[in-house]
């Protein structure tokens, strides 16, 4: 009986680790041929080609400075990083949403910010004024980890600005989206359901017809 214990929690101890360790690393999957068969042809004349975002394996056109960027975008081009707007109140929230910018990269002197910030006195003005622009770098790479985070617990994002819903990203490819009465949250049967932004904007009619009820619970 010993003996069948003693073999049973080593092989425990061995195997455990493993299957714990499964199910914590996020690997992409292989761009395999059959994959990579199914990308559509890049017909624009683009100045930089990349591969799609997150797991994706298809080449896209890169974006160029000025152009609308985020964490579910086609990456910038050489040269460029994707950063927020100086005055966004939810810095992440805007590259999430692809709604920040391609800029020139601004490399970030390490020992010039520990140095500002050694001698910076704290005082009531908000952080957020006083933030240097390239900053926007540490906030793009919070961003990229807090949507690896939300795709693994598989939860829902609802966005209010824009009355949707969106199921999170899956194997690089961005999750489905539609259009709901910001007031009870209800799909709006005649909006589509899209991979991408649904322009709810434009439902605004279809929206006030809605009832304005609650939903019962």
């Amino acid at each position: 009986m010993i003996i069948y214990f003693t073999y049973g929690f080593l092989f425990a101890y061995v195997t455990l680790p493993g299957v714990l360790l499964g199910d914590l690393v996020f690997r992409c999957p292989s761009c395999t041929a059959e994959r990579l068969a199914t990308c559509p042809k890049v017909t624009a004349l683009c100045a930089e080609i990349v591969r799609e975002p997150g797991c994706g394996c298809c080449p896209v056109c890169a974006r160029t400075e000025g152009e609308l960027c985020g964490v579910y975008t086609p990456r910038c081009s050489s040269g460029l990083r994707c950063y927020p707007s100086v005055d966004a109140e939810l810095p992440l929230r805007q590259l999430i949403q692809g709604l920040g910018r391609c800029g020139q990269k601004v490399d970030v002197d390490v020992s010039a910010t520990d140095h500002q910030a050694a001698n910076e006195v704290v005082g009531t003005e908000s952080p957020f004024t006083r933030r240097p622009a390239i900053d926007a770098w540490i906030w793009q790479q919070s961003a990229k980890k807090q949507e690896e985070i939300n795709r693994k617990t598989k939860m829902r994002q609802m966005d209010e600005s824009r009355t949707q819903w969106c199921n999170m990203s899956t194997h690089g490819q961005r999750g489905e989206c539609w259009c709901v009465n910001p007031l009870t949250g209800v799909h709006i049967p005649e909006t589509p359901i899209v991979r991408g932004d649904p322009n709810c904007d434009q439902f605004q009619e279809l929206l006030r017809a809605m009832p304005t009820a609650a939903p019962s619970r």
